[in-house]
């Protein structure tokens, strides 16, 4: 996980607009959920509560 290991939950939008590349490739083919926000992500390293879906 990069973004100094912060979770896609806890990113702002400054954080989305500086590495909306990398965001792209996080979201791409989502497997996970997190239940708290309700982001997904394909790796559940990337969320605080994943659920697989």
């Amino acid at each position: 996980m990069a973004k100094d290991s912060k979770p896609l939950c806890k990113w702002n939008k400054d954080d989305i607009k500086d590495n909306f590349k990398e965001l792209k490739k996080i979201v791409s083919e989502p497997r996970f959920i997190c239940r708290k926000c309700g982001r997904v992500a394909k790796k559940e390293d990337w969320l605080c509560k994943p659920e697989q879906l």
